[in-house]
């Protein structure tokens, strides 16, 4: 009875291994992703206006290209589910600049919590500010 224990003892416990490995593998394979366990979805919202923020500068003669961009947005399904267009505010922040013409700036994305920004089309977009008389 001991023999069959003793007999091929290295290959015995190589073929455990081995076992073992395989099913941690198929297990692990087989549980779903972080992202499908946290019900995480994406939207895309087209034709968000680009807004032109700062402090010192008069924003209203301020000229930006694209007027509008794409954001594509992600986050828990209850989250997206009631995230609607109207939360999603896309701006350019010119503080600190002086009179420039197509100066590129990024778009700034703001969201409510647990909402995250996966891309902007276009990333940046082109800022004329007119010069003062």
């Amino acid at each position: 009875m001991r023999d069959w224990l003793i007999k091929d003892f290295h290959w015995k416990a190589f073929s455990l291994l081995m076992a073992v490995g395989i099913w941690l593998t198929v297990r692990r394979e087989a549980e779903p992703s972080a992202a499908q366990a946290l019900n995480i979805t994406e939207n895309t919202y087209g034709n968000v206006p680009v807004l032109a923020i700062s402090a010192n500068t008069n924003v209203r003669a301020v000229q930006l290209e694209p007027q509008s961009v794409k954001v594509m947005v992600s986050g828990p399904s209850e989250t997206m589910d009631n995230l609607n267009a109207s939360q999603v505010h896309a701006f350019v922040n010119l503080t600190d600049l002086g009179p420039v013409q197509n100066l590129p700036q990024d778009v700034e994305i703001s969201l409510p919590p647990g909402a995250t920004v996966v891309d902007v089309e276009p990333p940046q977009v082109a800022v004329t500010i007119p010069k003062q008389p």
